[in-house]
């Protein structure tokens, strides 16, 4: 390769995330970074800012989705007699965490009908863990966000 194709070349950088499910199956995603040769030029080295912020963005809603699925699948059980519930149906919620905000499949199951055969309600799995549509951390995080900003107010800081 002469060094003038060099200038032209783009590098890219393959970030792969692996983990195993509830069944032991590998899942993976991939998230590709490219840099041009011109932001060599200008110094930028390494990672970015924004170049974090996509991966941690692409890790969490890995992560997130295969920690829900796998909730679901369990809660599907019914506690008493170990029959899988019937569905409902399903529906998207966003989930928001501190690495941004992750769109989840959401299963509505029915209560079961051989041990509560006078009641069909269905009940929605993932309210039970994220009933504000944030993770704990995230309200924590905020709370003390507004905390600080009344002190801050009130202090003439």
């Amino acid at each position: 390769m002469k060094i003038a194709d060099l200038r032209e070349a783009a590098m890219e950088w393959t970030v792969t995330i692996e983990g195993r499910d509830e069944y032991g199956e590998v899942q993976r995603a991939q998230l590709r970074i490219e840099k041009g040769f011109d932001k060599l030029t200008s110094g930028e080295i390494g990672l970015s800012i924004d170049d974090g912020k996509r991966i941690m963005s692409t890790l969490q809603e890995f992560v997130v989705k295969q920690e829900l699925a796998t909730y679901a699948q369990a809660r599907r059980v019914c506690p008493s007699c170990e029959r899988l519930r019937p569905v409902k149906d399903y529906t998207m919620r966003k989930i928001r965490t501190v690495f941004g905000t992750v769109e989840v499949k959401n299963p509505r199951w029915m209560l079961c009908q051989r041990c509560l055969p006078h009641i069909s309600m269905p009940f929605t799995v993932l309210g039970e863990i994220c009933p504000d549509r944030a993770t704990p951390e995230l309200m924590e995080l905020t709370r003390l966000h507004q905390l600080s900003s009344i002190f801050a107010m009130f202090s003439g800081v």
